[in-house]
């Protein structure tokens, strides 16, 4: 099985830091799975943490910003390439709208979601959409 993992908001923070929680779900994927890590930055940033993290070979591949294609959004597009070389079955995301694309494709989709590590003014209590706001929203998207 080929598990999509996202760095950013699942291995990493805003601030660039790691992400404990979502280190130790990425290992618990390593069993018998192929972990591909897509990215917004650089394959080589990307393979520098996972070295210091002891998860390089564990990862068959990174997919970074170079697959970017206009109109397609850069995740989409990772998925869709993912999907041309490998028989993916489960997307591991932060983001709820690639976790809807995942689903809306056939994919298992996994939302990873740690509040500690948010961005400051996505968080509830900074006046955004509530946990509830926010299911109910993806609840009407997915029954459209």
């Amino acid at each position: 099985m080929t598990v999509l993992v996202s760095y950013e908001g699942v291995l990493m923070n805003w601030k660039e830091q790691p992400i404990r929680d979502g280190f130790l779900l990425a290992h618990s994927l390593m069993a018998g799975n192929r972990l591909v890590i897509c990215t917004s930055g650089t394959k080589e940033r990307v393979e520098h943490q996972l070295r210091t993290e002891r998860l390089q070979d564990a990862i068959s591949e990174v997919i970074d910003r170079s697959v970017h294609m206009d109109p397609l959004p850069l995740w989409q597009r990772q998925i869709e390439l993912a999907r041309s070389y490998w028989p993916v079955s489960m997307v591991l995301t932060a983001d709820p709208e690639v976790a809807e694309y995942a689903v809306e494709h056939g994919l298992v989709s996994l939302f990873f979601a740690h509040p500690g590590f948010s961005h400051p003014a996505q968080r509830p209590e900074q006046g955004n959409r509530s946990w509830e706001q926010l299911t109910e929203e993806l609840d009407l998207r997915l029954r459209e």
